[in-house]
């Protein structure tokens, strides 16, 4: 009965998640939209869903000991990891797609709107994975730590659980404008063309567990 229960509530705070993340993301939308952008046909109040999965973890599980952020920029961080990003497939994208974008970002970093570790467009429609971190030859953004390409997790080692949103955009334009874009400024460049979006969940935490 203790297990069931343990599991429900999991559920719950999954799906809660999910929620907070695709609020995070229309949220930004729709600013742009208010503030006078012109009409575009891809701007729909419900965006058409589809699937991402990765084959290092599943949805909802614990990342790769090797996605621990490391290596340049990390001196003074506390973290020494690989910084090895996972690599992920999607598939079932929406009629229309010309190209993805792709952000992740730590839902229970202790920041405003989260902590985003990872920011990758330019990926052509053909093109639907990415390989990891090292064998991406898509524009990537600036993480907040702040490094080009991918960051990955360093939460603080008190033991918590912090949540990743994985997030692929399908969009109806070939190319994005614009060199290391932020996750802001990719949001409000992406803002008018969004199809469709699909989530999954990966955690971490520190100390790491053995």
């Amino acid at each position: 009965m203790a297990r069931a229960l343990l599991a429900w509530r999991t559920r719950r705070r999954l799906g809660a998640i999910l929620i907070a993340a695709v609020a995070l993301a229309i949220t930004p939308l729709a600013a742009a939209a208010a503030t006078g952008a012109p009409a575009h046909p891809a701007h729909r109040t419900h965006f058409h869903p589809f699937t991402v999965v990765s084959p290092n973890f599943r949805d909802g599980q614990f990342l790769p000991v090797s996605a621990e952020f490391g290596g340049p920029g990390s001196a003074g961080s506390g973290c020494s990891g690989k910084n090895l990003a996972p690599a992920f497939k999607w598939f079932n994208v929406p009629t229309g797609t010309k190209s993805f974008a792709f952000t992740v970002f730590d839902v229970d970093a202790p920041v405003a709107g989260g902590f985003h570790h990872w920011i990758v467009y330019n990926i052509p429609r053909r093109v639907t994975f990415l390989l990891g971190h090292g064998h991406n030859p898509f524009s990537e953004g600036t993480n907040d730590y702040p490094t080009v390409g991918y960051g990955g997790p360093c939460p603080p080692p008190d033991g918590q659980i912090h949540h990743y949103i994985f997030t692929v955009y399908a969009l109806s334009v070939t190319h994005i404008k614009g060199v290391h874009l932020t996750y802001p400024e990719l949001i409000q460049a992406i803002a008018p063309d969004v199809l469709g979006a699909t989530s999954m969940v990966g955690k971490f935490r520190l100390p790491l567990a053995r």
